[in-house]
């Protein structure tokens, strides 16, 4: 078992090292460093969060609940470190979404 963590250190760490990786990364922290961003983003969660709980419970979900949350939206869409921090972690969950089913794969295959 010692050699598969020592491969997984080694996966990590290319992972780590990858432009993005890196790119999702200080897109994170640009919008952690940013306060509007960082209101703007805990406005579309809350809002995202009380729908979802209207629906959990069977409660209607008002037009000024669909509204607030069309405008929460486009908040986050008109804010660059937003729409950066998104474009980033969508290529980053693309490229681990790649790793693990290559995992899967070899794991599968070997299983056989």
């Amino acid at each position: 078992m010692e050699d598969i963590i020592a491969d997984a250190r080694a996966l990590g760490k290319k992972i780590a090292a990858n432009p993005r990786t890196k790119s999702f990364m200080a897109a994170a922290r640009a919008v952690a460093e940013d306060r509007d961003a960082q209101n703007i983003l805990k406005a579309y969660q809350d809002q995202v969060m009380a729908i979802r709980q209207l629906e959990a419970t069977g409660k209607p979900i008002e037009p000024s609940e669909k509204r607030k949350l069309v405008d929460c939206e486009a908040a986050v869409a008109g804010n660059g470190k937003l729409k950066e921090m998104m474009k980033a972690q969508a290529d980053y969950l693309e490229m681990m979404h790649h790793i693990n089913n290559a995992i899967d794969e070899a794991s599968q295959s070997g299983a056989s």
